[in-house]
């Protein structure tokens, strides 16, 4: 995970998000009065699905350089990604359509098994590290462990924990082999620049936060 600047308001919620808010909330009162009545459930579900505008989608995708949020994986090779909801829209309506509550997710970091509509509060060790609104390396160290040849997120503090078994940012197979493939090769390289290899380090200094898991490449390419 690595913080992330909030680009400028896409033009469509500029012009919408205020009347969108309006009809999603009242059309989200009447089905709830009535969820047996399938055309106010439709109504609902049209209202509320104005938040996935392709546009809205685009400018999150290029916000978050085609990454998930808070497992840094390229989502757009093998998925369209989604816009996820920071604080949940089931439970914050009025929030559907803010910009500032929206970022860009994986299918599995947001969905029911992971984050879903789930927010916990102060007293239940949250919120959730926001890695818009906050700098994640403040809440976290991105370590190769030897022992265990894996690369780790090490959470520091209660909500940072959360985060982690939240996301199962360590537990997730696929998740963490893919990751620590990555670091290997990084760590390798950075080994070969260290001796003086030109170019391992014009390799080592083209590498921004647009490239997979940069958390652990940054923590990398500072290591003495």
């Amino acid at each position: 995970m690595i913080q992330v600047n909030r680009n400028a308001k896409p033009k469509v919620l500029e012009d919408n998000a205020k009347k969108w808010t309006t009809n999603y909330l009242a059309a989200k009162k009447e089905y709830e009065a009535d969820k047996t009545n399938s055309a106010k459930k439709n109504n609902f579900k049209k209202a509320e699905s104005k938040y996935n505008h392709e546009d809205v989608k685009l400018a999150l995708r290029n916000m978050f350089f085609e990454k998930c949020a808070y497992c840094e994986s390229n989502t757009t090779h093998v998925s369209y990604g989604e816009i996820e909801h920071f604080k949940p829209k089931s439970k914050y309506p009025e929030l559907c359509f803010e910009w500032r509550n929206m970022n860009f997710s994986c299918e599995i970091c947001n969905g029911k098994a992971h984050k879903g509509d789930k927010f916990p509060l102060e007293n239940e060790n949250g919120p959730i590290i926001d890695p818009v609104e906050e700098n994640p390396d403040n809440h976290f160290k991105f370590i190769y462990d030897k022992e265990w040849d894996q690369a780790i997120v090490i959470p520091i503090g209660a909500r940072a924990e959360t985060t982690v078994s939240m996301f199962k940012l360590n537990d997730r197979k696929p998740l963490y082999e893919k990751r620590t493939k990555r670091v290997k090769e990084i760590l390798i390289i950075k080994t070969i620049a260290d001796k003086g290899n030109q170019e391992a380090k014009n390799l080592l200094e083209s590498l921004s936060p647009k490239d997979e898991y940069y958390a652990f490449i940054k923590s990398i390419i500072q290591s003495t």
